[in-house]
């Protein structure tokens, strides 16, 4: 479904002091089509005309848990790495056909942690486990220090921005790995904080969650091979 930004190109700046010189604070507003919050947006700020500042790669943690992956959504800087860890009671079989890094972590078992996986390319990444359907883990990569992930009240905060111009970019899992993600140009003042609002035109899906007994416990389930 078509998406786009609303109001994206007009910056406000609110009153509120920075605690550093020549830093300000950005604050991404992201929306539904209803005008409701929108979390699990990812924004990134990138500088326009220039190469963003360099930064060391990093590596972060994706667990399988209660038959899910935590977290649901992670951003990245491009060259950094991501273990996808078994800490679940059975086993997972994890495979994404994402174009920018296409990836197997073949069966591994309970308490089993995987060699980290390196992504070098931009983009959206899709892990699923091949074992248990509804598990979803999405892994952004972008190639700036300035990312954040918008959380249930809509907001996504990124500190320490230099002053400047930037190409904002929005992307929220129900874009999935083909679809690119939103753009806008916006300005960063050289103090305070500069509010920009996201809007998306259409009702996010679901997120699907592991499958409950009676009892309102996981149903766990078992795969012998």
């Amino acid at each position: 479904m078509r998406t786009h930004l609303l109001n994206a190109a007009a910056a406000s700046f609110l009153a509120a002091a920075t605690t550093m010189a020549q830093a300000a604070v950005f604050v991404g507003v992201a929306s539904d089509r209803d005008g409701q919050s929108l979390p699990n947006v990812v924004m990134a700020l990138k500088p326009a005309g220039s190469q963003p500042p360099a930064t060391a790669p990093t590596q972060i943690t994706v667990t399988q848990e209660a038959l899910s992956f935590k977290p649901y959504i992670s951003v990245i800087r491009a060259g950094s790495s991501v273990v996808f860890a078994n800490r679940d009671t059975v086993e997972h079989h994890i495979k994404s056909f994402s174009s920018s890094k296409p990836f197997e972590i073949a069966v591994h078992k309970p308490g089993d942690t995987p060699p980290p996986i390196r992504f070098d390319k931009e983009g959206a990444i899709v892990a699923y486990c091949i074992l248990h359907d509804w598990m979803r883990a999405y892994v952004y990569v972008a190639d700036t220090p300035w990312t954040a992930i918008s959380g249930d009240n809509g907001l996504a905060r990124i500190e320490n921005v230099a002053p400047g111009d930037y190409e904002l970019t929005a992307w929220h899992p129900d874009l999935g790995q083909f679809k690119p993600p939103l753009t806008s140009k916006i300005t960063v003042g050289a103090s305070g904080t500069t509010q920009t609002t996201v809007k998306f035109d259409f009702k996010p899906r679901p997120i699907r969650k592991a499958p409950r007994t009676a009892e309102g416990k996981v149903a766990m389930t078992a795969h012998h091979h």
